[in-house]
């Protein structure tokens, strides 16, 4: 008794060293590291081997289901010919970067035929017994919710300024509304369709406008859809607990959080690189075939959201390879079964990127043009040896969970870690904890998650043109789901541990109920404070200008009578119809214009209003000149501080 009373107090207070090393490095200047922190670090790994050293129990947890596959049937030739004649005919009436109702047609009933050819497992169906709901289903729901409030909570207000991608977006959804069908979407460098279509459905179900708001409440719910992944990630790795704690760090972390709220791809990277990821650890620890065409099929759907989900054509196999060379797959029957298996899992994708490949195939330099743009000079020159600039990218983007950071303001705090302090202190204990699950139990199937995660930081280090855009945030995103399935480890061997223990699993229960709270207080802050103000510090202020002319428009102004002088990285005009309900409102006129149209706005009668960049004094004198009665006016930021707006009103008899 006094031996695992030792070892739990060990466990714990290796869990605070940890968090206190953690805490030196995320207040360190991003310069160098502050070099007490790796002791500390050091101290604490040292006294949490020795806690499962001296307690072995806790790598004896609960265990992942694993089942004794049946042998799979050798397939369906009828669906699978099927199949294949109605993915070549969706490939056929795909052409001109189209959807086409018959080529969609013959799209989803290929899919369809595909997986009715190789599917080996009952399909599900509703209990004899009904459906009972457990305590354990009501902490799923609960955590559930708590995703949802993370990502939905004050939506409107946070992020309410957006950027220009925003507007480049929203005419992509408006060409949907407006019959134009496109498979890829060329504009702004090229983007993969699936975003403008979930917008256009969402404007067309619920009637919302074609706004920043529309775009968000789709991205949230991408994020939303990550958490039963997660779930099915973690309880496939380290069983039930690992699953609850896998998903309610996904519910709170900001790195999950805070993409999903911006209203662009960015959360179709980690919810599908999660949705393919855990089929695949399902697929190695069952050996079921239809678990690695569920694999597929999320593979196929993802590279339809962000670009750089197309790593995981490459972190699937090297995850599974990687077992499957460990479990010496080639010696037996059973390994080269589930090769084929994996095999017809990968070959999943093609049907469902039967529009896909025609385009591809059709315009390859529009498909790949972002990808060349930052592996190669097609943009800029490269400013150094390839190979050195790839490692250090990769160098830094490893040490994006605990030291360095994205400078991009967008979707993260910027050169802050990626993780909360206490996240990433359970990161590097659970990267131990894991090696000794599998040095323990014979275990290689976490090395995949390991891989995939690895694999997935490339879409971010390949980036050798612009090094200064690595670490990203966003495209490194697709790491997320093997990083939350580390850092759950060490939580889920503690509850699992004390859930054994009888009278005494309050005090389990109780601790780690403290450790999700705090860690629900830690990332409410850096989302809901600290990115709040950090975003708002940065972003344009588009939604002040909108209200000024509102307000003019309110007090008896006609809208042909207010002008916004454009000036260089200011406001994107679209951004500004958008708060208006027009994103192109034509009201812009640019400042090295002003002086060759301002005689014709003299014309127009009634009163007129200006919008003018607070550095911009060739406009100031420019229309101080034209009407001498005008006056000015300042508009401060509304909501934080930061670049204001000049407001020049005109009388209407000057």
């Amino acid at each position: 008794m006094a031996r695992r009373i030792a070892s739990a107090l060990a466990f714990l207070f290796a869990g605070l060293l940890a968090v206190f090393a953690q805490g030196l490095l995320d207040a360190s200047p991003r310069e160098a590291p502050d070099p007490r922190a790796f002791g500390v670090y050091a101290g604490a790994l040292a006294l949490f081997l020795w806690a499962l050293r001296q307690e072995p129990a806790w790598l004896e947890g609960e265990r992942p289901s694993v089942s004794t596959p049946s042998p799979s049937p050798s397939g369906r030739p009828f669906w699978a010919v099927l199949s294949l004649g109605l993915a070549a005919l969706a490939f056929l009436e795909s052409g001109g970067n189209r959807f086409q109702l018959p080529g969609v047609i013959a799209w989803g009933l290929a899919v369809a035929a595909w997986l009715a050819a190789w599917w080996d497992a009952p399909l599900p169906r509703w209990p004899r017994e009904g459906l009972r709901v457990h305590g354990w289903h009501l902490l799923l729901l609960l955590v559930l919710g708590l995703g949802i409030g993370f990502r939905y909570w004050d939506l409107w207000n946070l992020p309410l300024d957006v950027n220009s991608d925003h507007a480049e977006k929203l005419l992509d959804v408006r060409d949907v509304l407006n019959g134009e069908y496109r498979i890829f979407f060329p504009r702004n460098t090229g983007r993969e369709a699936f975003q403008f279509y979930l917008a256009a459905a969402t404007i067309r179900l619920f009637g919302m406008p074609l706004h920043k708001f529309t775009l968000q409440v789709g991205t949230a719910f991408i994020g939303v859809l990550l958490l039963p992944a997660l779930y099915l990630l973690g309880a496939a790795l380290w069983g039930r607990h690992g699953g609850l704690w896998t998903m309610f760090l996904g519910a709170v972390a900001s790195w999950a959080v805070i993409p999903s709220r911006v209203g662009l791809r960015y959360p179709f990277l980690p919810t599908f690189a999660a949705w393919s990821l855990a089929f695949l650890i399902r697929g190695l620890r069952s050996g079921r075939r239809a678990d690695f065409l569920g694999m597929g099929w999320f593979l196929g759907i993802g590279l339809y959201g962000y670009s750089p989900f197309r790593g995981m054509i490459a972190a699937l196999p090297a995850a599974f390879l990687l077992v499957w060379g460990i479990r010496r797959g080639w010696r037996t029957a059973e390994g080269w079964r589930q090769m084929r298996d994996f095999i017809l899992g990968m070959l999943t994708a093609l049907p469902v990127l039967a529009p896909m490949l025609r385009f591809i195939v059709e315009s390859p330099e529009v498909f790949f043009y972002r990808l060349m743009t930052r592996v190669s000079t097609w943009e800029k020159p490269l400013e150094g040896d390839p190979l050195w600039i790839l490692l250090d990218n990769l160098r830094r983007a490893l040490l994006m969970f605990h030291w360095t950071g994205d400078e991009v303001y967008v979707a993260t705090i910027p050169l802050r870690p990626m993780l909360d302090p206490v996240m990433g202190a359970l990161l590097v204990l659970g990267g131990a904890a894991a090696f000794g699950w599998m040095i323990r139990r014979r275990d290689p199937v976490p090395l995949a998650a390991l891989a995939a995660g690895f694999v997935m930081l490339f879409p971010s280090a390949y980036n050798l043109s612009f090094p200064r855009e690595n670490p990203s945030t966003v495209r490194a995103a697709g790491a997320l789901p093997s990083v939350l399935a580390l850092a759950a480890l060490v939580p889920a061997m503690w509850t699992a541990w004390w859930g054994r223990a009888g009278a005494r699993r309050w005090l389990g229960w109780g601790i780690a109920g403290l450790l999700a709270l705090a860690l629900i207080r830690l990332n409410a802050a850096r989302v809901f404070e600290t990115y709040a103000q950090s975003y708002c510090h940065h972003v344009l202020n588009a939604s002040d200008a909108a209200e000024i002319l509102r307000g003019f428009y309110v007090g008896g102004g006609l809208p042909t009578n207010a002008f916004y002088v454009a000036y260089p990285y200011w406001f994107d005009s679209r951004l500004i119809g958008m708060w208006l309900g027009d994103l192109d409102w034509p009201y812009t006129v640019w400042y090295e214009d002003l002086p060759q149209v301002v005689a014709r706005h003299r014309r127009l009668p009634g009163p007129k209003l200006y919008l003018v960049h607070p550095e911009d004094e060739a406009t100031r004198a420019v229309l101080q000149a034209a009407y001498p009665r005008g006056w000015w006016a300042w508009r401060p930021r509304t909501r934080c501080d930061g670049l204001g707006i000049r407001v020049f009103h005109v009388p209407p008899d000057s």
